[in-house]
């Protein structure tokens, strides 16, 4: 993957990713993969169902964000659904017969899509969600993992498990209750409702909200932002913001000496004071890494 070196920071190439749906031959279990420079933009593909999830789904996802972890030079990745009316309204039920129609089915089922959302979560680069239309069960869970979520005017979420017998896995429910609380998990629940993006945005689920037609602009301004700063700062931003509201492991504390050791003893916070006090923009590198 080249540098992110240009001046736009791959903002223009992620506008043009995200104005169009991918090519058919770049769906695989209805996710594509598409790149520009450093940015990964990674598409839930099945428009006919409004992008619904089967377990191939999962475990495609997964092994895309576990691939994506280990690229040195990423900076940052977009998740979005293709065909313009949802982001991924929610699991592929049609396939429950085959999938989760006993205990054993289930759990696997389950552990594919935990996996998923602990891959996801692992990932060291921001990971923005763009919202578009219904974000629904598995949709909703996996807008959620992401580190930002932008959505669109006429988004909604919601988690409607009650209506279909099923339940809530533990690394589902932690992660949505780790941004709304256990309250307003428990209503999305209990309701069955799907909120707007009005409630979604005052709970704290949504951090930005913008008309449907600015959805890539505002999505690419962003990831052009990230991939014009430092990637040391971007990645330790993460990382700290992350282990807030819990109590430090000796994990942690390694992680934090180790982005101490790279910023400080690295070319970047040099390039940045050299740049605010040249008043010209930073060049950064872009490579480094955990």
């Amino acid at each position: 993957m080249p540098r992110t070196d240009t001046p736009d920071g791959g903002q223009h190439g992620v506008r043009q990713l995200m104005q169009s749906d991918p090519p058919s031959d770049a769906v695989i279990d209805r996710v594509a993969l598409q790149r520009y420079r450093g940015v990964a933009v990674v598409t839930l593909s099945h428009p006919q169902a409004q992008n619904a999830l089967n377990l191939a789904s999962w475990r495609r996802l997964k092994l895309l964000f576990d691939d994506l972890a280990t690229e040195t030079e990423l900076r940052a990745i977009v998740v979005r659904g293709a065909g313009g009316k949802a982001f991924a309204a929610g699991a592929d039920i049609k396939e429950f017969p085959d999938t989760r129609s006993t205990v054993a089915d289930a759990t696997n089922y389950n552990e594919a899509v935990a996996a998923c959302l602990r891959a996801l979560t692992a990932v060291p680069v921001p990971v923005i969600a763009a919202v578009r239309g219904l974000a629904v069960g598995g949709g909703c869970e996996l807008s959620m993992a992401c580190d930002v979520r932008i959505a669109t005017d006429d988004a909604r979420f919601g988690i409607p498990l009650g209506k279909l017998g099923v339940i809530l896995g533990f690394t589902e429910a932690e992660t949505v209750a780790r941004l709304i609380g256990p309250a307003a998990l428990k209503y999305l629940l209990f309701s069955g409702e799907l909120i707007d993006v009005t409630d979604a945005a005052r709970w704290g689920l949504v951090q930005k909200v913008v008309p449907s037609d600015e959805l890539a602009d505002v999505t690419a301004e962003l990831v052009g932002q990230i991939c014009r700063q430092s990637a040391v700062t971007m990645r330790a931003s993460k990382v700290v913001a992350n282990m807030c509201g819990r109590a430090l492991t000796g994990a942690d504390t390694d992680a934090l000496i180790r982005f101490n050791v790279e910023a400080y003893g690295g070319a970047d916070v040099r390039e940045g004071v050299a740049a605010f006090n040249e008043r010209r923009p930073p060049h950064f590198d872009g490579s480094a890494t955990m």
